[in-house]
Order: C-alpha cells, then sequence, then structure tokens
C-alpha cells in the first residue's frame, strides 16, 4: 500500500477474518448487507466485488479507484478497514468515505446480529436539515443507537430492522442537504416489504416535509 494512500474508515466485526471475507467476496452475500434494492444492484455489486476486484486472501481486496478493503484479524473480532488514496476533492472524499462507513454498518448487522431470510431494503431521499431527517427515527419508537457519526445515524428498531439516515452536511449543523435513509429488513415476504414500503415512506415526507423521492 502507497504512503500516498490513508485509512479514513475501520469497523471493528465482532465475527472470525474467514466470515467476513465471504461476505465480501461471493455476490450473494454481497447482495444481504451491500447498499439498497434498485433495478441496477446485481450488476453494480458484480462492477465492485467481481470485475474490478481482485482478492488477496486472506486479508486484501484491491478495488477500483486505487481503493482497498483490509481485514486484520483479532481472534474473535475483525476490523474492518477501507485504504483509499489521498484526495484534494473534498466533495469526493467525503462521498466515498461516507458510503463505505454506512456499509460497513449493514455489514456488522448482518454478521452479528444474523437475520434471518433475505435483505430487502427500502430507499428514500430528499433535501431537509439534519434534525428533520433524524425526526424519522422518533416515529420508529424504542431503538437501539447502532451507529453514529456527524453525518450519520444508524439505529435498530424493535422489530430488528436496521435504520440508517444520511445526510450531505453534518446532522447537528442546521443547513438544509440532501438527506436519505435507508431502511433494512430480512425475512418479509411481499406483503410485509409492501406495508414497510407504505409505512416508511409515509414518516419519512412527514418528518422531511417533501414527498419520498
Amino acid at each position: 500500500m502507497s504512503e500516498t494512500h490513508t485509512i479514513p474508515v475501520e469497523t471493528a466485526v465482532s465475527a472470525p477474518a474467514d466470515r467476513l471475507w465471504r461476505a465480501l467476496t461471493e455476490p450473494e452475500q454481497v447482495r444481504q448487507w451491500f447498499g439498497w434494492d434498485h433495478e441496477g444492484l446485481a450488476d453494480e455489486i458484480r462492477f465492485i466485488f467481481v470485475d474490478h476486484a481482485e482478492p488477496a486472501p486472506p486479508d486484501r481486496i484491491a478495488l477500483a479507484a486505487g481503493q482497498e478493503l483490509q481485514l486484520v484479524d483479532e481472534g474473535d473480532r475483525t476490523l474492518l478497514r477501507l485504504a483509499v488514496p489521498a484526495s484534494d476533492d473534498a466533495g469526493a472524499w467525503d462521498a466515498i468515505t461516507e458510503g463505505w462507513r454506512a456499509f460497513f454498518e449493514q455489514l456488522r448487522f448482518l454478521l452479528e446480529r444474523a437475520p434471518a431470510g433475505r435483505r430487502h431494503t427500502v430507499h428514500l431521499t430528499g433535501t431537509a436539515t439534519g434534525a428533520q431527517a433524524l425526526a424519522v427515527l422518533d416515529a420508529a419508537g424504542p431503538t437501539q443507537r447502532w451507529h453514529d457519526s456527524p453525518r450519520q445515524r444508524i439505529v435498530v428498531d424493535a422489530e430488528g430492522r436496521l435504520l440508517a439516515v444520511a445526510a450531505g452536511t453534518p446532522l447537528g449543523d442546521g443547513a438544509a442537504s440532501p438527506v436519505s435513509l435507508t431502511v433494512s429488513a430480512y425475512g418479509l415476504d411481499d406483503a410485509g416489504l409492501d406495508r414497510l414500503r407504505r409505512d416508511w415512506s409515509a414518516r419519512w415526507q412527514a418528518a422531511v416535509g417533501v414527498p419520498a423521492a
């Protein structure tokens, strides 16, 4: 790894390194934590984790644009790191690191909670203040805090779903920016997924004040 690289994202996962390796290199496993449902998700996963990935077992995966995933085996847990090239483009840097930060937490949830069934998501976007976006989490009832960073808050609700709010600017600074909510649920049938979409679209519209995009 070149000295011009840095590690802006690091997450400790309570799982063995070989389990993380499978989750990062097998497309069906990646589908259980990466991104959110959309028509091109399978192609996106193949592009990032297959066609433009160079695994170096057991602990490194080179990705496009000079990025690299690194695993540090610590026995009962594994450190998952993202190494990226240094850049003077702050906007691009933030987009890369915040996106991977959310994905790492989604992966940690999958491996530590081991939810049963296939993952489905509801992904909603808009423009709002951090306070408006965070208000949608209040509508979820009792929750357990999973992750906090300046631009993200992730919680687990009473139904065992992972709720991730993200913003283009720090959540506490009062400025309006692009915001999003990703709800991850596992093992739903078609009717359950329809209810999830309706419920969270209504909550999002009430909190953010604009129709769900």
